[in-house]
């Protein structure tokens, strides 16, 4: 069985909210009615953490942002709400951003909106940064269908928009069943209510006969209601009015369901999405809060230069007495010389123990109960691990080296033989191991963060250049290539479904089929941190899929995909040819279990049996658990001129998986 990831194998978001909210005193209100639902009593400071047996929460906040956070148990897993807060430049740019995200069991009750939503939405006038986001049902009359058609009409709303009609048997029935929805769908959606018939036949007129909604039964209207041009008007899913007289607000599940996991997919805004992960930083206080919506710095603006290689030099210079100290108290110890290279750079600040990299035991009673010095040597590895880290995520953005090789393998030793040492004198012994887990955690999350911004930024600066080599190619040398449609540079997706969406519609050499639907989903719902990255490598190959197909077709290159991304028409999309593998392992082509996974649909103008063995295929992310594959049929150079998808999803079955 394949291994699963680090972090992420298990965390589902299940809920998301994005919301807008130009009030005063945005952070107070969101924390107090935060507080009163986890049960805590709060004492108003920046840092608040509470235990309740294994339930966890957490208030931290400062006068720009703040992030509280609720930790509980659900059987054999956890459920974690989050709700991050952060003001905007302008009042109407500041956002909250609420999460639910973890492990639940099947038999586990679904998540609904977390229960400090309606307080807080009735606090104050949150938008979703197009139209009202109500802390309940809002009651519409015939003199209110004009704004009410207007909402539905926005394009920029981004919520869905439940309007429930008026049931004349039984007005209650329909009251009851707005007030359930609007609490369970709090924060991401809204819900209507029509007061009479004559509200109803005036929406309806405006609506038209696809698109009404009658009877007691009621209609979800998402973003982007156009009447009269509607393609597929059951997208915007009705509700029998039968129904819902029968069961009540029982009938109602689906509808919620629908309308929560579709919160999970909703593209997070971009101001928001580059001030989230600097939240943390500034409440740690190791980022100014005026630097929260700055722009992204490029990778060369935030490169940590080497230290200096001071020590390496100064070590020949008093050979003798470090032979002195290690060798009369090594003796008893053989192990002893190993954690020399480790406290060389620590222990330099310590002037008062010279002595102390190589005779750690007899110095040992004289040591600080309180771990003072276990505290100054981890602070001081954590500034070297911090700056040697960043600085191998910029190296990787750009390419890599060997250089940056040698030094994270020369800081993986140094850090085992410390931990060793360390260990050994017990410096550490009244620290947990779960508090050091849960500190390492956090760290590898907003590491992983910033390589993804740093990747953007890379892509966008590749586009760029593209760009004005296409200019060039305008005005003086053509070598320098073709102008690039976006100028702009690259549109950065939030999950692989919008990558799915959008290729569909503007990549025309590509056939991506609705069965490749059901993957793509799974990875953006069970794994919300690592599809941003996932998505921006699907779309560079999906573009670099469309171009070469084009060229291919149009007999402007010969060769295939691979040759196409090691040596690409000039300004043409393309990807690193290490993502790319056309042929599968003889273990796996050789194995028929093996082989009928990656066997897929396509038309009979390409096969009469409607399915094609598809080995060639993009690998998202190279290994590890889960490693995203992307399996294609290349056609670009037969009759029909495109590259055939057919699938995008988690690794397919070979010898090292289940």
């Amino acid at each position: 069985m394949a291994a699963e990831g680090p972090l992420e194998a298990t965390v589902t978001l299940f809920y998301q909210a994005v919301l807008r909210d130009g009030g005063q005193r945005l952070g107070p209100r969101l924390r107090r009615a935060f507080a009163a639902w986890a049960r805590v009593e709060d004492d108003g400071s920046p840092l608040l953490e509470h235990s309740r047996g294994r339930t966890r929460a957490t208030l931290a906040d400062t006068e720009v942002c703040g992030r509280y956070a609720l930790d509980v148990p659900t059987g054999a897993g956890r459920l974690r709400t989050t709700a991050t807060w952060a003001a905007g430049r302008r009042p109407e740019k500041s956002w909250v951003l609420v999460t639910v995200e973890g492990d639940l069991s099947p038999t586990a009750e679904p998540v609904r909106a977390p229960g400090f939503m309606p307080a807080f939405l009735a606090t104050g006038r949150a938008t979703d940064g197009a139209v009202p986001v109500e802390a309940g049902a809002h009651l519409v009359g015939p003199e209110e269908v004009k704004d009410l058609t207007g909402r539905l009409a926005n394009r920029s709303r981004a919520v869905p928009l439940i309007v429930l009609t008026v049931d004349r048997t039984d007005p209650a029935v329909a009251a009851a069943c707005a007030d359930h929805l609007a609490e369970a769908l709090a924060g991401v959606a809204s819900v209507v209510r029509l007061y009479d018939a004559k509200t109803q036949d005036e929406l309806n007129a405006w609506l038209g006969p696809d698109l009404s909604v009658f009877g007691g039964g009621l209609r979800t209207y998402l973003p982007g209601v156009r009447p009269g041009e509607e393609s597929y008007a059951m997208r915007h899913q009705p509700r029998g009015g039968n129904a819902i007289r029968e069961h009540g607000t029982r009938a109602l599940g689906v509808v919620v369901t629908g309308v929560v996991e579709l919160s999970a997919h909703r593209q997070v805004p971009a101001d928001v999405r580059q001030a989230e992960p600097r939240v943390a930083r500034v409440l740690s206080g190791a980022l100014d809060p005026a630097d929260l919506h700055a722009a992204p710095p490029s990778p060369a603006a935030i490169a940590v230069p080497r230290p200096p290689k001071i020590p390496k030099q100064a070590a020949p210079q008093d050979p003798v007495p470090e032979p002195e100290a290690v060798e009369p108290e090594a003796a008893p110890e053989p192990p002893a010389p190993e954690p020399e290279p480790a406290f060389e750079e620590p222990t330099a600040p310590v002037a008062a123990e010279p002595a102390a990299p190589g005779l750690p035991a007899p110095d040992l009673p004289a040591l600080p109960e309180d771990g003072r010095l276990a505290g100054a040597i981890a602070a001081r590895l954590a500034d070297h691990l911090d700056d040697a880290v960043l600085e191998a995520l910029v190296d990787m953005a750009r390419g890599g080296d060997s250089e940056t090789t040698a030094l994270i393998r020369t800081m993986s030793a140094h850090l085992q033989a410390l931990t060793r040492a360390v260990e050994t004198t017990g410096l550490l012994g009244r620290r947990g191991r779960g508090d050091e887990l849960e500190r390492l955690r956090r760290e590898y999350g907003q590491l992983e963060m910033d390589y993804v911004e740093l990747q953007e930024q890379e892509r966008k600066a590749q586009d760029r250049i593209r760009w004005l080599e296409g200019r060039l190619a305008e005005h003086a040398d053509p070598v320098y290539g073709v102008q690039d449609e976006d100028p702009e540079g690259p549109w950065n997706a939030e999950c692989l479904m919008d990558v799915v969406q959008r290729a569909r519609g503007q990549l025309r050499r590509l056939d991506l089929p609705d069965t490749l639907d059901t993957e793509v989903s799974r990875l953006d719902v069970t794994y919300p941190r690592q599809r941003r990255r996932w998505a921006a490598r699907a779309w560079d190959a999906l573009r670099a899929l469309d171009a070469y197909a084009a060229a291919r077709a149009e007999d402007r290159f010969t060769g295939g995909f691979y040759d196409w991304c090691s040596r690409p028409l000039p300004g043409g999309p393309h990807i690193i040819p290490t993502m790319v593998s056309m042929k599968e392992s003889t273990s796996v082509a050789g194995n028929p279990k093996f082989y009928k996974a990656r066997v897929f649909r396509v038309p009979a103008e390409l096969d009469p049996s409607g399915r094609v063995y598809m080995p060639a295929h993009v690998k998202l992310q190279p290994v590890g658990s889960p490693a995203p594959r992307m399996h294609f049929l290349d056609d670009a150079g037969g009759a029909t001129g495109k590259v055939w998808i057919g699938y995008l999803g988690d690794h397919l079955p070979n010898t090292r998986t289940n």
